[in-house]
């Protein structure tokens, strides 16, 4: 099932104001990724770090 455009944008803004959520989302994926369901910790591993480039992207000086 592919993701809309607008849950995208929701995560992407929540990870720019709220730090905690960032690293929930980390936190998540790595836990996955431990317990040996790789699939879903590398799909939300992929989350984490299209939300935090964009937030990194966004904050950079012109």
């Amino acid at each position: 099932m592919a993701l809309t455009r607008a849950f995208r944008e929701t995560v992407v803004a929540r990870a720019e104001r709220d730090r905690r959520f960032r690293q929930a989302m980390l936190t998540e994926a790595i836990n996955e990724l431990l317990s040996g369901d790789v699939e879903a910790g590398k799909f939300l591993l992929r989350d984490y770090i299209n939300a935090t480039i964009i937030f990194d992207i966004a904050m950079q000086d012109p």
